[in-house]
């Protein structure tokens, strides 16, 4: 495989993987035989931080619903994962002063552990969206289901974990077809399901996202930053420059330097080398920061209870009137008039 394909492939975590088969059903000789169908050795899966290819990965998880004859496995795991399971990630929610700073942390940091993937916090008339997307160059479709179920599952049980064991979506959507799963799921997420909708998403009561629940430590969160930028600068040989560049910057912006020089040298190469690498992938350094600052800001405004002054420092801007400025060239309309939740 040539150097450049190895940098673009999709990839996800060996933790991820670990906390799935650590949670599948283990008596009799079925897990054994998955594991040997697709080639999950104890040393290809012995390191948490190391990467595996994602469509192995959905292959993976889309044969164990059918090895164990679960069409729902993928939310039911999801459930049954804990904190400690999802790496830093899993720290971070439990630090979370309420359910919308915690969702923008896995915003915030989810490039970090699973590439061609996206996940936006956005208001819509009906609540705060939280939307989990695999990019579309991942083919075929039909893989992604156990995936975005388990996904969406793993979200709701972070949040009932560091918040409220009682606490429910208003409702849970999904790209794909029911196949006469929507009571199991319903029961599983305890919220309404609705099927072939227009992205996988739950949608979350206004009040429930503002609730205050805890003064955050920042300096513990700090320490998890400065952990998680030194792991993503190991794996330079792993993932492309423009998904590894993104992961940098959703740990050290707004906390560390963003300039090409430091971050190249975090990734332990030139900055000369960095900036080909990402004109080879049709990017630059610029172009990416503006992209996840315009995300950003989405989440922390859907919020409604972040001041412009905390999201301009999150974002790495010296004054909230920069901020504005940036905002306004992204969209057309300035921050402040901006739609809350509910309004």
């Amino acid at each position: 495989m040539a150097p450049n394909t190895t940098h673009r492939t999709a990839s996800i975590r060996v933790f991820v993987l670990q906390a799935i088969i650590q949670n599948l059903p283990s008596a009799g000789t079925h897990l054994k035989a998955l594991l040997t169908r697709h080639g999950l050795s104890d040393a290809r899966i012995g390191d948490p931080n190391a990467r595996v290819d994602m469509r192995y990965y959905l292959e993976f998880f889309e044969d164990a619903a059918r090895t164990f004859e679960d069409p729902v496995l993928g939310a039911r795991l999801g459930f049954a994962l804990r904190p400690g399971d999802l790496w830093p990630i899993g720290l971070l929610l439990m630090q979370a002063s309420s359910i919308g700073s915690a969702l923008s942390y896995y915003a915030r940091y989810a490039t970090a552990f699973q590439t061609a993937t996206t996940f936006s916090v956005q208001v819509s008339p009906e609540g705060l969206m939280c939307s989990y997307k695999i990019h579309d160059d991942i083919k075929p479709r039909n893989l992604l289901r156990q995936d975005t179920e388990f996904t969406l599952a793993c979200i709701c049980s972070q949040l009932r974990t560091a918040f409220d064991g009682n606490w429910r979506p208003l409702e849970v959507h999904f790209e794909h077809g029911s196949v006469g799963q929507e009571a199991a799921l319903q029961r599983i997420f305890g919220a309404p399901i609705h099927f072939t909708q227009n992205r996988n998403c739950i949608i979350i009561d206004p009040s429930d996202a503002d609730r205050q629940y805890r003064v955050e430590d920042r300096e513990f969160i700090n320490i998890l930053n400065q952990h998680m930028a030194s792991v993503i600068a190991a794996s330079n040989q792993e993932v492309s420059a423009t998904e590894q560049l993104k992961a940098l910057i959703s740990v050290r912006l707004g906390v560390s330097s963003v300039e090409l020089a430091d971050l190249a040298s975090e990734m332990g190469i030139t900055p000369r080398t960095l900036q080909r690498r990402l004109s080879d992938e049709g990017t630059s350094l610029r172009a990416i920061l503006r992209d996840y600052r315009e995300q950003m800001a989405t989440a922390y405004l859907a919020q409604g209870n972040v001041s412009m002054e905390e999201i301009s420092a999150a974002l790495g801007y010296a004054e909230s009137t920069v901020f504005s400025r940036a905002f306004k060239g992204w969209t057309g309309s300035s921050p402040a008039r901006r739609p809350k939740v509910g309004e």
